[in-house]
């Protein structure tokens, strides 16, 4: 008899899995392969046609066109680059730097139109750095590259300002301000740069100020808590503190305490902590909750004295009507009525 064979199948799951592996391997090369060509872009050039390309390959950039004057020294140089055979050991270190200046110039805008103002400023001065060694081949450009880095100082500082006046946490705008400062000086505006470090030592000693009322407040509540622990409700403050004065004292502790956590929780509000405001609220509100009982403790205490002196009064006046009513009567006996004694 014939058997008849039937074909398996293919297994659909090692298929599943090739798919799969090649989706996640070129989901992983896309990204590697975009980052080599960035890093790519700006590779040194060896010669007088590498630079051509790469300075034409920079027209249209926002920097330049934004700052004019290294837009003239990218025209300038690719110019220079079209006119050059081979490169002398001179022509090849003035495109270097030449070059250097402009990524840097590049990286500190695209910084700044980011946010990044800390990486901004250290671009920044790798730019000062590369024109410093420009400047030692070539005066003209050196010059317009350093009118453009001033001119983006000034504006740097411009931007740190207000962004540093919206800010609403202080060590956020002290760092701007810190920042505004620094841009304004090396922009060559020396009463700027003065007037913001001015700011940033007063608002510096506030916030210091502020957080030393903060701790020390902070540290006042441990402390009471440490000696009145079980003062959170009125039975137990009055077990813990079997003392009437020592009751007495702890309420003025933690009226004390309580204030002080006022000023320290409006303190965080006001440099916009909102963290340690948080915290300070929730030991603020224990304190409070202890403050009540102690108060009620010791109203209780001096109800519960009022009601001893009370009936102690009431048995001494008791006792002092008692003797007077016998008094009274123990001189009746003794009155002498006097009659009539006419001869």
């Amino acid at each position: 008899m014939n058997q008849q064979t039937t074909a398996k199948p293919e297994p659909t799951v090692r298929t599943a899995v090739l798919v799969a592996a090649l989706v996640v391997m070129t989901l992983v090369t896309i990204p590697m392969l975009a980052t080599s060509a960035i890093a790519d872009e700006h590779d040194d050039p060896e010669t007088a046609d590498d630079y051509f390309e790469t300075f034409r390959a920079m027209e249209g950039t926002e920097a330049y066109e934004e700052y004019d004057e290294l837009e003239t020294v990218r025209t300038f140089a690719t110019s220079q680059t079209q006119e050059i055979g081979s490169l002398d050991t001179e022509q090849e270190a003035e495109l270097a730097a030449l070059l250097e200046t402009m990524i840097a110039f590049e990286q500190a805008y695209d910084h700044a139109e980011d946010g990044n103002y800390e990486a901004s400023l250290e671009a920044a001065e790798e730019t000062d750095d590369a024109i410093e060694e420009l400047e030692s081949h070539d005066q003209t450009q050196a010059t317009l590259a350093d009118l453009a880095l001033t001119r983006f100082y000034e504006q740097l500082g411009n931007g740190l300002r207000e962004d540093a006046e919206a800010a609403d946490r202080t060590p956020d705008r002290i760092d701007l301000l810190t920042m505004t400062a620094t841009a304004y000086e090396r922009a060559n505006l020396p009463d700027e740069a003065a007037e913001f470090n001015l700011q940033v030592e007063q608002q510096t000693a506030e916030y210091e100020g502020a957080l030393e009322r903060m701790d020390r407040a902070e540290n006042d509540s441990e402390t009471f808590f440490d000696h009145c622990g079980e003062c959170m409700s009125m039975g137990t403050a009055l077990t813990a503190n079997a003392n009437v004065l020592g009751l007495f004292e702890q309420y003025q502790t933690a009226q004390t305490v309580n204030a002080d956590l006022d000023d320290a929780e409006a303190a965080a509000a006001a440099h916009g902590l909102d963290d340690r405001e948080g915290e300070i609220a929730a030991i603020n509100q224990d304190v409070s909750s202890a403050q009540i009982a102690l108060a009620l403790s010791s109203v209780g205490v001096l109800v519960g004295y009022g009601v001893v002196i009370g009936l102690v009064g009431a048995l001494l006046f008791g006792r002092v009507f008692a003797w007077q009513r016998t008094y009274d009567r123990s001189q009746v006996g003794s009155v002498v009525t006097v009659g009539d004694t006419d001869v």
